[in-house]
């Protein structure tokens, strides 16, 4: 029941048109107990890269953000192989423009450990984000490194 959610989804979260990215990537279905359906997509970076945004996954959305709308949007994640001699994968989470000036609302970098858990990230829209012009999307390309993804839920709310 979506009536119960805080703001108004800018997808559907259980048909998520997934679009992966880059070169140096493998990406797979796999089992993940404690993620809610018991399946995450597993993305894995074989070599980091100078524009970590080049290794990415896509996740178009179906609404437009106006101005003045908060964003939220939560995700689940793990880091399943972490990079060399690190304690943390690191990934950031993007929507925004896919066109020139190439702005955001969401570009927040994130840190998964080894145990799945849900992230978090939040803004608010300065500027109308069409969905002709804009995207969300997850970058990956930071280290050599594996990141399991589970559901995530973009939701929009009016300003307060």
């Amino acid at each position: 029941d979506q009536s119960t959610l805080p703001g108004q989804l800018l997808h559907n979260p259980m048909a998520i048109k997934w679009n992966p990215e880059g070169p140096n990537k493998s990406v797979s279905i796999t089992d993940s107990e404690g993620v809610p359906g018991g399946q995450a997509i597993s993305f894995r970076v074989r070599r980091k890269s100078s524009k970590p945004w080049d290794i990415r996954m896509r996740a178009p959305f179906e609404r437009d953000v106006t101005a003045g709308q908060h964003v939220d949007i939560f995700f689940w994640a793990r880091a399943s192989k972490l990079p060399r001699k690190a304690e943390t994968g690191k990934i950031t989470v993007a929507l925004g423009r896919i066109e020139e000036p190439y702005d955001t609302v969401v570009n927040e970098e994130v840190l998964p450990t080894e145990d799945l858990q849900m992230y978090r990230v939040s803004g608010v829209a300065e500027r109308d984000f069409p969905i002709s012009e804009s995207d969300m999307g997850f970058n990956f390309g930071f280290e050599k490194q594996t990141i399991e993804l589970g559901p995530f839920f973009a939701i929009t709310r009016d300003a307060e």
